[in-house]
């Protein structure tokens, strides 16, 4: 039996004819009548009586009526509430600085659901999603952890990047090596005594000028010359279309990295970071 035609039938007694259930429910009055005549197939009986002044159920049609109609009434209510339900709360999330696709995903989170306040906590140390109250943790690299159920968002590559005037006044290295005589910038943790560059098939030390776990630090180093700087590909592309900034050592590859969306595996996941989920799908 048909839940539809169910609730077609519901309608048809309800407004008392076949003309008024079609415009109640915005279905032309040729798909109520041919449902009508499926449900009374199925059940092997004439539900309605017709005639000009309208439809009136049957014997028969009256106690399914009686039967239904709670029913059916109960579940449109439930539908209504689901569709005019509008997320609200705060979606706690905690990433690594400089990603920006993330940004762009929390904007079109926020613009499907307006009521959700997002709280976004920027560190590139572990996380106890429990202990620190976060929903959602956003890592790159491989994972070290079954603690969690991890979802793939996508990878980050490296570039390495320097101002115009700076290339003219220092060069332009030719290979990894060069970067040793060279000033840099470098992303770093607390305390990190040595700096070394990773490349695909070798890793260069480096001595820095600046040391900061802070993309945008290094990044302003970059854009005022003083400092070669190695940067995620899409923050790196940014500057080179926006300030004019010019890759090097394009020939060398560099290791490129998958990032996940982290969420706890011993509960379900809330709505909040299912929609999110979604978002970034």
């Amino acid at each position: 039996m048909d839940l539809n035609n169910l609730r077609l039938f519901v309608a048809i007694v309800q407004t008392g004819s076949l003309s008024a259930a079609s415009e109640k429910l915005g279905v032309p009055i040729a798909t109520i009548s041919r449902r009508l005549g499926e449900l009374e197939q199925a059940l092997n009986t004439q539900l309605l009586d017709r005639s000009k002044k309208g439809a009136k159920p049957t014997m028969a049609g009256q106690q399914l009526y009686e039967q239904v109609y709670l029913s059916i009434d109960q579940l449109a209510q439930a539908e209504n509430l689901f569709q005019s339900a509008r997320l609200s709360g705060v979606l706690r999330i905690s990433t690594f600085s400089g990603f920006n696709p993330l940004w762009d995903k929390i904007a079109l989170f926020q613009a499907r659901y307006p009521d959700v306040q997002v709280h976004c906590q920027i560190t590139d140390r572990v996380v106890d999603l429990i202990e620190d109250g976060i929903d959602i943790a956003v890592r790159a690299g491989e994972l070290h952890t079954d603690s969690v159920i991890a979802k793939k968002f996508g990878n980050i590559g490296n570039k390495i990047i320097a101002h115009p005037n700076l290339l003219a006044k220092v060069g332009t290295p030719q290979h990894p090596k060069d970067l040793a005589n060279l000033p840099c910038a470098a992303w770093a943790k607390n305390g990190q005594r040595e700096h070394h560059w990773q490349f695909a098939e070798q890793a260069v030390k480096i001595q820095p000028i600046l040391a900061s776990n802070d993309s945008h630090a290094l990044a302003h180093f970059a854009k005022k010359g003083q400092a070669f700087v190695m940067l995620s590909d899409y923050f790196a592309d940014q500057l080179i279309a926006e300030h004019g900034l010019a890759e090097v050592l394009t020939d060398f590859a560099k290791p490129a990295y998958p990032v996940h969306l982290l969420y706890l595996s011993q509960r379900h996941p809330s709505s909040l970071v299912q929609a999110f989920l979604a978002v970034c799908e």
